[in-house]
């Protein structure tokens, strides 16, 4: 007994894409593309909705057939078992074909069929949300992951001066340059240090997992870092906006989304699907005709094949429970008038979550160029204490606050870069887009 095993194409695409990407790692960082087509195949949510758009499509060939002539065949024999004439004479067969078209309904199968129409539509729009929404979320674990990284190296430079400073004063402890205290102050923010890096190290980890978990990656993977230069004519850009550029600029991306945004699409879908139901609704105010064409043929031992009754028809019939009628009309209305209202409502929340995402952006360009500055002039005081600390000119609570104004100019430059990305990304999703380029392009 054979067994066939098989295997969804959606899993052997991600199967053969992770397959190059374990060689190519090897011996390369993975980039952003990569992890974005490892989330797209690995996405049981987007193969779900291609699905749902499979289903929608043949949802809507079947309306269409159903506007087609209906076909009927009938077959019977039969067996005299009386009869004296012998087998032969005795059997006997009959046949009988009917066909009914639908003449007029009132544009009841019309409204039905172009509402299926719109449904795949609908379907479509809402797999395009998905897909956009996929490469977002792989957009920020991505981002996660590095930023991560970021956050370890950082508090191992902080760990590596808190111990300098440590060194430092079990020297001059031992040689009774400073006092007691201040070595044990020195021992303290060292293992605080260290138990930042371990803090940073589990964060990592975490976002490592879950960027492995939605692209099926190994958890060795190492990821090409950002060319944060990449965007320093943006930047320049960002910080000459005036006030009146930026409401433009808020604009401008309110109306991409109109156009762009699948969940904006599929509120204009709903709403015109609710217009359809009505008017199906009110079909049912006129009388349904319907044309039939019936013909039988038998077979018989004597005379062979013959052809039986035939009959057309023309019927037409109406429910003539006309309130019950008005009552599906009121709620057909009632549930487009709802529609229109998730379509307008829909307009304005996405007005506002892109002001915001216009804020969130201007907010992180601006803070990348202050936080490059503070990171360098703390470095530099860094240095200047350091070398006063070891001439005993300053203080060891003294390079204690130079290293934290390292440290968290050094947080706060690596926040400002990657929620300036994140923003990027958030933007993009808000609009409907799959890539960055005419976001960037939108800002003057």
């Amino acid at each position: 007994m054979k067994h066939i095993f098989r295997i969804p194409i959606p899993a052997l695409l991600a199967a053969l894409i992770l397959t190059g990407v374990a060689s190519a790692s090897a011996e390369e960082p993975l980039n952003l593309a990569s992890v974005r087509e490892l989330s797209l195949a690995s996405s049981a949510t987007l193969r779900k909705a291609e699905l749902a758009c499979e289903s929608a499509l043949l949802s809507s060939k079947a309306q269409t057939y159903a506007r087609l002539p209906s076909i009927g065949a009938q077959l019977s024999g039969s067996l005299d078992y009386l009869s004296s004439d012998g087998l032969a004479e005795a059997l006997g067969a009959s046949a009988k074909l009917t066909v009914s078209q639908t003449v007029f309904d009132g544009g009841y199968l019309s409204a039905l069929s172009k509402s299926s129409v719109l449904a795949v539509s609908a379907a479509a729009e809402a797999a395009r949300g998905v897909r956009v929404s996929v490469l977002g979320q792989a957009d920020s674990a991505y981002y996660a992951v590095l930023k991560a990284s970021a956050n370890v190296e950082s508090a191992a430079s902080d760990l590596e001066a808190a111990k300098l400073r440590l060194g430092i004063a079990k020297a001059k402890v031992d040689s009774g340059v400073i006092a007691a205290s201040d070595y044990l102050q020195a021992v303290s923010e060292a293992a605080s240090r260290e138990t930042s890096l371990t803090k940073a190290r589990k964060a990592e980890s975490s976002a490592r997992a879950a960027l492995a978990s939605m692209t099926g990656l190994a958890s060795g993977f190492v990821l090409e870092p950002v060319a944060f230069s990449r965007y320093d004519g943006l930047l320049s850009r960002i910080s000459a906006l005036d006030d009146e550029a930026e409401d433009s600029l808020a604009d401008a991306y309110g109306a991409m989304a109109e156009s762009g945004n699948p969940t904006l699409a599929g509120y204009d879908l709903a709403s015109r699907k609710a217009l359809l139901a009505v008017d199906a609704a009110e079909s049912a105010y006129v009388p349904t005709v319907t044309a039939g064409l019936s013909q039988g043929l038998s077979l018989g031992a004597s005379d062979g094949l013959s052809l039986g009754s035939g009959s057309v028809s023309l019927t037409g019939s109406m429910s003539l429970s006309l309130w019950s009628t008005a009552n599906s009309v009121a709620k057909a209305r009632t549930s487009a008038d709802s529609a229109d209202l998730d379509g307008a409502q829909g307009v304005l929340s996405l007005r506002l979550k892109i002001e915001v995402g216009v804020n969130d952006l201007l907010s992180a360009a601006r803070s990348i160029a202050s936080s490059a500055r503070a990171l360098e002039y703390s470095e530099s005081n860094y240095r200047n204490v350091l070398e006063r600390f070891k001439l005993s000119a300053s203080s060891a609570s003294d390079l204690s606050a130079a290293e934290a104004l390292v440290s968290t100019a050094r947080t706060g430059l690596i926040g400002a870069r990657y929620d300036f990305l994140s923003a990027l990304c958030d933007l993009r999703v808000l609009v409907g887009l799959e890539a960055d380029e005419r976001i960037e392009s939108a800002i003057p």
